[in-house]
C-alpha cells in the first residue's frame, strides 16, 4: 500500500498558471539549506505563452512597519530576488528533478515546468514581528518572510510579470542546531563596590549548558558574596529577546520571562547565598507581545507559535554579516540593595533552538504549549468574571 503525499498547489487569478510545492518549509542545519523544488504548470500551455516566457522567483520581503501607516509615499517594506530561474519542459534542473516533480510532471503532461530554487549561504530566517498587545499574533506582517513567485513575462527583463498571471505561494526559512557533542557552561562574574563603605559585593552567575530548546526549562545558578556594609534586598532574574533590524540599523529588547524573588533576603553584610532560579521561555506565556519576535508559522489549524529561534551563523561564517532579523538571548541577574546603595547586573547570554520534529525534545514542547494554553484560557476565563455581588432591590431592602 502506498501512503499519502501532501501537495501545496496555487493558480493565478485568470486560473491557467498553477505552482505545486511538495513542501513550505525549508530547513537550514549544517551550513547547507533545502532546494525549493517544485512545478510551474501552464494550462493549455502554447496558447496561453504565445511565445512568451515564464519565470520563478524566490523572493524575501523584510517589513520594518506597518502596511496601514505608510503614509505620502513612505515605504516600510523592501523586497529582494535571490533566486531566479527560466524553467522548461526539457529538464531545466539538468536532470536533478526530484521523485516528486517526475511524479507531477507525468501526470500534468506538456505544461508541466520543473523549476529549483536556491537560498544564498546568508539568507535570513523568517520571523514575523509582533505589532500590538493583540491575543491574536498569528497573521502579523512585520519581519522577514519568504515567497515562491511565478508569472509569465515579455521579456528577460521584466520582474513583475503580466497583471493576472502572478502566482505567489509564500514559504518558510526555518535554521536547526547542528549535534555539538561539545557542550559548554557560560559563566558570567560582576562585582559592585560602595563609594561610603568598605568591601564589595560579588555575583556569579552560569548555566548548565549553552543552547536551550524552545519549552526547556532553564536553571539559573546564582552564588552571591556580601562583603560589603550593605543589605541585598531582592533578586530579579529576566531572560530578554534581543534583536537587530540589520537593514535599518535597530536594536531593541523585550522581556520573555521573568523573576523576582526575596527567598534568603534581605543578605546581611558577610552572608552568602547560592540557589537556583528555573525559567521557562515559551510564547504562550509571555506578558507583552508588542515588539516581540516569533518564527513564522504556516498553519492556520496547529498551533505553530514559537519564540523566534536565535539567529545561528554556520560553519565559516561571520555572525556580523547575518541579515534581515537577528535575534539573540540573554539572561540579565539583578540584585537591589538597600540604603542608596543601587543595583548589580550581570548578563548571560545563550541560545534557543528549535527541535527537529520527531525527536523528545519536540514532544516535550508540544505539551509545554499545550498546557500554557489551558493555563492562559483559564485565566482569561477568571479576569472576565464579573466580582460583584448582584441582587435584587427587593432582597436588599429587606436586609
Amino acid at each position: 500500500m502506498g501512503g499519502t503525499v501532501k501537495i501545496f498547489k496555487k493558480c493565478a487569478p485568470n486560473g491557467r498558471v498553477y505552482v505545486y510545492l511538495g513542501k513550505r518549509e525549508y530547513v537550514q542545519c549544517d551550513g547547507v539549506t533545502e532546494p525549493v523544488q517544485g512545478i510551474m504548470y501552464i494550462q493549455d500551455w502554447k496558447d496561453t505563452l504565445k511565445g512568451r516566457k515564464v519565470y520563478v522567483q524566490l523572493v524575501v520581503t523584510f517589513r520594518h512597519g506597518r502596511e496601514e501607516d505608510e503614509t505620502m509615499g513612505i515605504s516600510f517594506k523592501k523586497e529582494l530576488i535571490i533566486d531566479r530561474t527560466e524553467p522548461t519542459q526539457t529538464g531545466s534542473n539538468n536532470g536533478s528533478e526530484n521523485k516528486l516533480q517526475q511524479v507531477l510532471k507525468d501526470k500534468l503532461g506538456e505544461g508541466a515546468f520543473p523549476f529549483t530554487l536556491k537560498f544564498p549561504d546568508l539568507a535570513p530566517n523568517s520571523v514575523l514581528i509582533c505589532s500590538g498587545d493583540a491575543e491574536d499574533v498569528g497573521p502579523k506582517s512585520m519581519g522577514v518572510s519568504y515567497e515562491v513567485r511565478a508569472h509569465i513575462a515579455e521579456r528577460e527583463d521584466d520582474y513583475v510579470g503580466k497583471k493576472g498571471t502572478i502566482v505567489s505561494m509564500g514559504i518558510r526559512k526555518s535554521q536547526f542546531a547542528s549535534v555539538n557533542p561539545k557542550v559548554r557552561s557560560p559563566t558570567s562574574t560582576a562585582e559592585k563596590g560602595f563609594i561610603f563603605g568598605s568591601g564589595k559585593v560579588v555575583l556569579e552567575t552560569s548555566l548548565d549548558k549553552d543552547m536551550y530548546y524552545h519549552g526547556e526549562d532553564i536553571p539559573v545558578h546564582l552564588s552571591i558574596q556580601n562583603h560589603s556594609k550593605k543589605e541585598v534586598r531582592a533578586v530579579n532574574c529576566t531572560i530578554n529577546q534581543n534583536c537587530e533590524l540589520s537593514i535599518i540599523d535597530v536594536h531593541y529588547s523585550c522581556k520573555v520571562s521573568s523573576l523576582d524573588s526575596q527567598d534568603g533576603c534581605p543578605m546581611q553584610p558577610g552572608s552568602s547565598l547560592n540557589r537556583t532560579i528555573v525559567l521557562k521561555p515559551l510564547a504562550q506565556i509571555c506578558q507583552t507581545s508588542r515588539g516581540l519576535c516569533l518564527d513564522a508559522s504556516l498553519s492556520k489549524v496547529t498551533d505553530e507559535t514559537n519564540l523566534a529561534s536565535s539567529s545561528l551563523a554556520s560553519n565559516g561564517e561571520n555572525g556580523n554579516d547575518l541579515l534581515g532579523v537577528i535575534v539573540s538571548y540573554s539572561i540579565k541577574v539583578r540584585l537591589t540593595f538597600g540604603s542608596m546603595g543601587g543595583e548589580l547586573e550581570t548578563d548571560l547570554p545563550f541560545k534557543l533552538v528549535h527541535p527537529r520534529p520527531g525527536s523528545e525534545e519536540m514532544e516535550n514542547l508540544q505539551k509545554e504549549k499545550s498546557t500554557a494554553r489551558s493555563s492562559e484560557a483559564r485565566r482569561r476565563m477568571f479576569q472576565g468574571q464579573d466580582s460583584v455581588i448582584r441582587e435584587s432591590l427587593k432582597s436588599s431592602q429587606e436586609l
